[in-house]
């Protein structure tokens, strides 16, 4: 088995380099790729990856015009995917790459197509905890998902990933894939991991991100029949 690591970044110059490396340290031993996206990035990120990639034929950067947001990123990470499971981390950190190591050994050991993160512990403001709170309860009323985090770190086999139909922007990749994978009659696995606070770089999260959100999760909620790529849901 094998996996792709996406790592999407916009003006992460003070992390990304130890995003990659650290991934790269923990995955060594395995058959592993990391695609580091570059989602319109104004400072030296890309030029930092870029100098990485020239040394290691398993680290690739894809690079974006313009800012087009996260999810749009992760996209063009599974499109240049070729592993069997893939997943996404942020460059900040707050999952470290042995947290994932875990993840994919626990889904090999069990033959899992899908496992999620349930963060022990999370370095948020209390208004930002609020605010999650209230956000997977949301998440929980409209699609039956009833979990820690619903943005937590994410580990899916890619041939399932693929029959998903992304349809919309912003952070809204986190419920597309849950809510395709549990369409697919695939059990949403967790497993406990250890979050740690963000080493550099700023939350990208705003207002108008979590209204933009909270507008989609309503349209998907009564679009899903759209979600799955000719497939027929379970």
């Amino acid at each position: 088995m094998s996996i792709s690591i996406i790592i999407p970044f916009y003006n992460e110059e003070d992390c990304i380099e130890d995003c990659i490396l650290q991934t790269k340290k923990v995955f060594k031993k395995t058959d592993y790729e990391i695609i580091a996206v570059n989602d319109g990035s104004k400072d030296n990120s890309h030029n930092i990856v870029s100098k990485i990639t020239e040394t290691n034929p398993k680290i690739k950067c894809i690079s974006c015009s313009q800012n087009k947001g996260y999810s749009n990123a992760i996209q063009e990470g599974i499109k240049n995917s070729i592993k069997d499971y893939v997943s996404f981390i942020d460059a900040d950190l707050q999952y470290p790459p042995e947290e994932l190591m875990k993840m994919y050994d626990f889904a090999l050991k069990n033959d899992l197509k899908f496992v999620i993160g349930a963060p022990q512990k999370k370095y948020q403001k209390p208004i930002r905890m609020l605010l999650s709170s209230a956000y997977n309860s949301y998440i929980a009323l409209l699609f039956g998902l009833k979990l820690k985090d619903a943005n937590s770190l994410k580990l899916m086999k890619r041939e399932n990933l693929e029959k998903i139909n992304f349809r919309y922007g912003y952070g809204m990749i986190e419920i597309e894939v849950l809510l395709g994978f549990k369409m697919q009659g695939i059990p949403i696995n967790t497993y406990p991991i250890n979050v740690r606070e963000r080493i550099a770089g700023k939350s990208k999260c705003s207002f108008k991100i979590i209204y933009r959100t909270l507008i989609d999760c309503a349209k998907l909620r009564f679009l899903k029949n759209k979600l799955l790529k000719n497939v027929q849901p379970n």
